[in-house]
């Protein structure tokens, strides 16, 4: 896969409706449990005064919601490039059947995570990338969470930076379109209701091409791995 980029956008903009469609199924239900629980524990912290509490629970809800929900968009790319039928049908069938194991992975990966990033940012910043790719690799290796985050750990040592590079590429395109849209509702509006809807709305959007970029470049990263393997055998 030699522009993993492009083939995203192109993929994504093919089957849009079927992304979309994924996306409402999945992400817009964690995305409003989400509001609503860091809401209700930001008002708690308003009384408390524990505030470190409050953002250390809403980055950890934040990166658990986004590592459990990349699973189905995955499994959708992936279908579409094995050429399989249905492939809304078993995206959403792969999400049911493996989504239960991933949380599991996902809650100490991301508590392990959250806890690096509030003392010392860098030791949870690295642990976020070194395992980031697991739920990709269960679908790409077509193997269980316990095999998966051993396979992650190992793409992530050798692509540590290109991994980290796509993250924070991710997060800034994420941060601009939001920025952009917040300032357009609040300049018609600045009714709560409508900068929320507005912000759930995007994310609905956006993340199906992230999570589709990802894949693609997972793509890519194992090729490379392969290659590299193969090179010392060849000579």
């Amino acid at each position: 896969m030699k522009h993993p980029l492009k083939e995203s956008f192109l993929f994504y903009t093919r089957h849009i409706e079927s992304m979309l469609l994924i996306s409402a199924v999945v992400v817009l239900p964690f995305l409003l449990i989400h509001n609503y629980a860091v809401n209700t524990i930001n008002f708690m912290a308003s009384f408390t005064g524990a505030k470190i509490v409050s953002g250390y629970f809403n980055l950890f809800l934040l990166l658990l919601f986004i590592t459990i929900v990349q699973l189905p968009f995955a499994q959708f790319v992936q279908n579409h490039l094995d050429g399989e039928e249905r492939p809304v049908r078993q995206a959403l069938g792969s999400f049911l059947d493996n989504g239960f194991s991933l949380f599991v992975f996902s809650v100490v990966y991301v508590l392990a995570v959250s806890t690096g990033m509030l003392l010392f940012l860098v030791p949870g910043l690295v642990i976020l990338v070194l395992f980031y790719l697991t739920p990709y690799l269960m679908v790409i290796k077509k193997q269980p969470v316990k095999e998966s985050w051993k396979k992650a750990f190992g793409v992530g040592k050798k692509h540590f930076f290109p991994i980290l590079g796509v993250i924070l590429l991710a997060s800034v395109v994420e941060w601009i379109i939001g920025l952009i849209g917040l300032y357009t509702v609040t300049y018609i509006t600045t009714s709560f209701g409508a900068v929320l809807f507005t912000q759930i709305l995007l994310n609905v959007i956006i993340f199906p091409l992230i999570a589709v970029i990802f894949t693609m470049y997972t793509h890519k990263w194992m090729d490379e791995s392969k290659s590299a393997e193969s090179e010392p055998l060849e000579g």
